[in-house]
């Protein structure tokens, strides 16, 4: 891809109480680029800096002059609008309480967009499409009360205020985190689906390729605070040797793959699918 990129890190370095004795370098020079509509996985171990990294797309640290640009404006120079920037980088938090901010569905997701001057009617319409847009029927979910609603439903909800905002980018963090396996799936796929249908710059922060894999088709690996991969997906996974000495959970093909090449140690190292995987099998085992 070429053109201006929508975020942009140049040697991005940050310390946690810096200038204390408790400082904390949680990231130590990290550039990368992210083009309009691209979708990208930022995964690393815990402590790795993929937190503070996503934090500062949106301008939610302290930040330094010269490090973090969205759409080739410095976020941090003098003068520079935050409030204009974060209606444009929308975050989903791993624990979506802490961005519920009212009792009732459809107060907090036109809490957004009310707060950003918007008229009433277009405000109802927008929390109307988000809610519809994220599987909660906006006439049956608009008057319901927040603590009343399932995690999945709240994390849903927290979605819905984003997409209210129609930022261009939509960046998730641990967005499955605590899901059972039929409400992973269903977010996954409903993601996926927004994704195309607004074309919106997606960004994923996770310990974890597998749900990453199924969303993003570029991955940048993070540890000690420095990019230490980055490139297509397939090309990520075929050093699944390198991810899980870092403790980065594969998908699970990927992983059944691993067991399974004792027996066809041909196998290819970059299933991202379950089909990809049955095929695989079928060709070597042959079919019935």
């Amino acid at each position: 891809m070429s053109g201006t990129p929508i975020l942009e890190l140049r040697d991005f370095r940050y310390t946690y109480l810096e200038g204390t004795p408790k400082a904390n370098e949680a990231v130590r020079g990290v550039s990368l680029e992210i083009q309009p509509g691209e979708r990208v996985a930022i995964v690393g171990p815990t402590r790795s800096g993929k937190s503070t990294v996503v934090d500062s797309f949106a301008h939610l640290l302290r930040l330094k002059p010269g490090q973090v640009f969205f759409e080739g404006e410095d976020v941090a120079a003098p003068g520079y609008d935050r409030g204009a920037l974060r209606r444009k980088v929308g975050i989903v938090f791993q624990q979506p309480e802490t961005q519920i901010v009212e009792d009732v569905v459809g107060a907090d997701v036109a809490f957004g967009p009310t707060s950003a001057g918007s008229p009433a009617e277009e405000t109802r319409g927008r929390v109307e499409e988000s809610l519809d847009g994220v599987g909660l029927p906006y006439r049956d979910f608009r008057l319901r009360y927040v603590y009343a609603l399932s995690g999945g439903q709240r994390r849903r909800v927290a979605i819905a205020g984003v997409l209210a905002m129609r930022t261009p980018v939509l960046v998730l963090d641990e967005p499955t985190a605590g899901l059972d396996p039929r409400g992973r799936r269903e977010l996954l796929d409903l993601l996926g689906r927004l994704a195309d249908d607004r074309k919106l710059t997606l960004v994923v922060c996770s310990a974890s390729l597998q749900d990453a894999s199924l969303l993003c088709d570029r991955v940048v690996v993070l540890d000690e605070g420095r990019v230490v991969m980055d490139g297509p997906l397939r090309e990520v996974l075929r050093r699944d040797e390198d991810l899980v000495r870092l403790d980065i959970t594969l998908p699970e093909p990927i992983a059944a793959a691993r067991e399974l090449r004792h027996l066809f140690p041909d196998l290819p190292e970059d299933l991202t699918t379950e089909d990809d995987l049955e095929r695989e099998l079928v060709q070597r085992l042959g079919t019935p």
